[in-house]
């Protein structure tokens, strides 16, 4: 028994043995690169200095007092002519306060002893070197490091200070001292106000930035979950027609809407007419919009499903989104008008937040038309040809596959390529984007050539191995084509542009960029081939592309680390809060977006099921079998998240972000410890209690 297995034990102790090896090479290399010195910790001075850096940061300057002083002087020759020597020093008869040096000459450099009588017992004192110039420094006391020192209980001091070396040397000079103490009650410090108010303004960073990505981050999760996506495909057909036509749904869309929105913002900010005439038309014109809406959406419930049927429906949705989109842009003007006339005084503040929520609608208001437009035109046109390509059949859906598929191909890598030439390192995406194009290719043709059956449950473990292989070649292949072809190595190793020569097909010059022609050329090659092999009837999974696409934007938002996006939002919007929140917010969407997906994924199915049985739409079984199961978790993960931005906004302040940062930098780099004391203990109190307040709300609500 032991003989047999004794084989398997020799060979576990060697791979222990090795394992064991391995981690002593690693972390001797580790310890090496990261110049671990325990030697630089026994150096005196470190000591000296880190010693005192505590010290202040464990008294911090929370509060201060009125002050009463006492001040004494006296003059010396800081270089005679003669050598004098030096006498003793004896304490004076009076009871005013005296101080007493060496009565010998010295030089710069030379240690002399400084004593003092007859000041208030148990004081805090400074001495300071006065030149003739009048220009005072502090004199540290020999062997400390800190310039206040304590007179004794007999109202006396002796300390020696070192002369400094200063210009003036054959005229009188004196020594200065102080004894400072408190009279009255203590008071809040000037750090302290300051530290309170920006310790206030770090929360309210933190709570924006969360309030901000809280919305985004809840539709991205529903996209970046993978129990909901991976039941959602569609026609090849429609998602070739739908893709095609997104682009075409944007331009229209900003035309349209983008202008029906700004005219509302126009009207209701009085840019049309004067102020008063605006204040006064808008409501009567929302009313007005509200009873059109009203008969619009009477009238789209109707029967039928013919082509002219369909056709009334879109028309009649066009116009309702239309009415909501100008409604929204009156709304904002309106919000404009009215930071206007709250400019001053206590209102001011919600003027300010009226103004800002306008300018967001007056920014924004174009870009969501054309977002709603794409997805419009593009919903519309897949759903109305749909009836006509289940019409096709044999060749005829190969062809129509072919053609539709190298038509969205051709936009899709048009339209990464438009991207990539905003700056050199985004070039990459249009290689990267073919290569997956290629995988995809080459997968279908291994498919179509050993008419594998693509039902998981019908596929065989050489066949799934077959596919992969095909799609790493089929990827390799093409990013290296489009690598050579679209001159990868201009970006990535001369950090520059595509070039703008203009594309030429056989000869033919086409006014297009030789860049994004190439690409659109690669695209509709290979999505032609994918399409001509699959038609236009087999379903695509679409829900499992936008999963993937989802999880790849959210990964490579998290993968930048807040403190850098608040570098490039410090240089766009300029130092100060603003910067925080754009930076904290962007982080915390793929943040929060990653914790909600993943709550949903966990979320318990039968709910589901039992809404599915009953014949409930798929948008009904997300809003009664989905939600109410990840409210409570995402309320957990939002006031966690804000917990974590308020300690994140910390650091975003050394950058310029605004907070409580800001301040502790400069507090760090002008070596105020004692200031920064302050604010130390500030975040650490306001983050113990924002911990305490979460796990009150969370056991209350959860």
């Amino acid at each position: 028994m032991w003989g047999s297995r004794s084989p398997e034990t020799a060979r576990r102790n060697l791979l222990i043995v090795i394992g064991i090896a391995i981690a002593i090479v690693i972390y001797s290399f580790g310890i090496d690169q990261t110049d671990i010195d325990l030697r630089e910790t026994q150096d005196e001075t470190r000591q000296t200095s880190v010693t005192r850096a505590l010290r202040e940061l464990l008294s911090p300057d929370i509060f201060d007092q009125d002050s009463e002083s006492q001040f004494a002087a006296v003059s010396m020759q800081l270089r005679c002519e003669d050598d004098g020597a030096a006498s003793e020093i004896t304490a004076p008869s009076g009871s005013e306060p005296t101080v007493v040096v060496v009565t010998g000459c010295v030089s710069s450099g030379d240690v002399i002893t400084v004593e003092g009588f007859n000041f208030r017992p148990n004081t805090p004192a400074v001495l300071r070197w006065i030149p003739p110039n009048g220009e005072s420094r502090p004199l540290t006391p020999v062997g400390t490091t800190d310039i206040v020192f304590d007179v004794d209980s007999d109202g006396h001091f002796a300390t020696q200070v070192t002369v400094p070396r200063i210009r003036g040397e054959d005229e009188a000079h004196q020594i200065q001292a102080e004894a400072r103490w408190g009279v009255g009650l203590p008071f809040a410090s000037d750090t302290t106000h300051l530290v309170i108010e920006k310790m206030i303004e770090t929360v309210l960073t933190a709570l924006m930035a969360t309030t901000l990505a809280i919305p985004i981050a809840f539709a991205i999760s529903f996209l970046a979950a993978r129990n909901l996506m991976k039941q959602v495909s569609v026609p090849a057909g429609n998602v070739f027609v739908g893709v095609i036509l997104l682009p075409v749904g944007w331009i229209l869309g900003t035309m349209l809407y983008g202008a029906v929105g700004q005219f509302g913002v126009e009207l209701g900010s009085g840019e049309l007419f004067n102020g008063a005439t605006a204040e006064a038309a808008a409501p009567a014109v929302l009313l007005l919009l509200a009873s059109v809406a009203g008969g619009v959406k009477r009238r789209q419930n109707v029967a039928g499903t013919g082509i002219s049927v369909r056709l009334r429906v879109f028309g009649l949705n066009v116009l309702m989104v239309a009415v909501g989109i100008f409604v929204f842009g009156v709304l904002g003007g309106l919000a404009l008008t009215a930071s206007e006339v709250l400019d001053s005084g206590f209102l001011a503040t919600f003027g300010n937040a009226l103004g800002t929520i306008g300018d967001i609608i007056e920014l924004t208001i174009v870009g969501v038309g054309g977002l709603v437009g794409a997805v419009m035109l593009s919903s519309f046109s897949a759903n109305l040809v749909q009836h006509t390509l289940k019409d096709l059949r044999g060749i005829e859906s190969h062809v129509a596959g072919f053609v539709l598929g190298g038509v969205m191909g051709a936009v899709i890598l048009g339209l990464v390529a438009l991207f990539g030439t905003q700056g050199a390192l985004l070039g990459l995406f249009a290689p990267v984007v073919t290569a997956i194009l290629g995988a995809q290719a080459a997968a279908a043709l291994y498919t179509y050539v050993f008419n594998v059956d693509k039902r998981a449950f019908n596929v065989t473990k050489t066949q799934a191995t077959g596919r992969l292989i095909a799609s790493i070649v089929g990827a390799v292949i093409m990013f290296v084509i489009a690598a050579e072809m679209l001159d990868l190595s201009r970006a990535l190793v001369q950090g520059r542009l595509p070039a703008e020569d203009t594309f030429r097909f056989f000869g033919v010059a086409f006014p297009v960029r030789s860049f994004i022609g190439k690409a659109m050329l690669m695209g509709a090659i290979l999505s032609g081939i994918m399409g001509a092999l699959s038609g236009v009837h087999e379903s695509i999974p679409v829900g499992m592309t936008i999963y993937n696409g989802s999880r790849t934007i959210l990964n490579a938002m998290r993968s930048i680390e807040p403190l850098i996006m608040g570098i490039v939002f410090v240089i766009w919007v300029g130092v100060g809060p603003f910067a925080g929140v754009l930076a904290l917010g962007l982080h915390s969407i793929a943040a929060l977006g990653k914790l909600y997906s993943e709550q949903i994924e966990n979320i318990d199915n039968g709910p589901l099921e039992a809404i599915q049985s009953t014949g409930a739409t798929r948008l009904q079984t997300i809003i009664y079998g989905v939600v109410p199961q990840i409210i409570p978790p995402y309320i957990a993960f939002t006031l966690y998240r804000w917990d974590i931005n308020v300690r994140m906004s910390t650091i975003i302040g050394f950058v310029g972000g605004g907070g409580i940062g800001f301040i502790l930098q400069q507090q760090i780099n002008l070596l105020q410890y004692r200031d920064a004391g302050v604010a130390m203990l500030a975040i650490a109190i306001v983050v113990s209690v924002l911990d305490y307040m979460s796990a009150t709300i969370r056991e209350r609500i959860i």
